[in-house]
């Protein structure tokens, strides 16, 4: 009888074990993905510069960084920005990365250069936030171009020492290309530095 006994229960416990094995679940599929091309164009410019900025900005380029379905671009420096500003792509040149395959949201951090000892004073003054200005997704599978155009206007040279090229975003795929969008230019619906209270910008606590 206690035989009997143990092998019954020898066989539920088999059987127990059998059919939770059956009840684990799969692991959840890899999320659909689509390949990101930045595209830096060689910056032009609508006048000559003088020998020594043209070299320097020759060698410059912006940096950009992509998360959650947003991607910005900045011309603050990345020490007053909350955000993992990780790419610095060269004018001229170009980056690729895969992403996840969704909707993705582009914000543009301009910063009109204004003379101070401070740079709080230069924030106040002269950063502000531009969002949500291009929206684009990724395809699984396929490959989409954000390209930036970087020109240097007449109207955005500060005196003789500053030269800020107005970056023009245009997305570009199977479909064709969109129309392109100033990301740094100060509009009606940009936020100054002082008026942004969103995720961006850093703030020490």
């Amino acid at each position: 009888m206690r035989k009997w006994m143990m092998g019954l229960l020898l066989q539920a416990g088999v059987m127990v074990a059998a059919f939770a094995q059956e009840q684990v679940p799969s692991p959840p599929a890899p999320p659909e993905t689509g390949n990101l091309v930045v595209e830096i164009k060689p910056f032009t410019s609508e006048q000559e510069l003088p020998a020594k900025a043209a070299e320097q900005l020759k060698s410059g380029g912006l940096e950009w960084g992509v998360r959650d379905g947003k991607m910005v671009f900045s011309m603050v420096g990345k020490q007053f920005i909350d955000f993992p500003l990780n790419h610095m792509t060269r004018y001229g040149q170009q980056e690729s990365l895969s992403l996840p395959a969704g909707e993705y949201r582009v914000t543009g951090i301009g910063l009109e250069m204004h003379t101070s000892f401070s740079v709080k004073k230069v924030l106040e003054r002269g950063a502000f936030f531009n969002e949500d200005v291009v929206v684009f997704r990724i395809e699984p599978g396929k490959t989409t171009t954000v390209s930036i155009n970087p020109i240097i206007r007449k109207d955005a040279i500060f005196g003789s020492t500053f030269y800020v090229p107005t970056l023009m975003a245009s997305v570009r795929n199977e479909a064709g290309e969109t129309p392109p969008v100033a990301l740094n230019v100060r509009g009606p619906t940009s936020i100054a530095w002082p008026q942004y209270t969103g995720p961006l910008k850093f703030v020490a606590k």
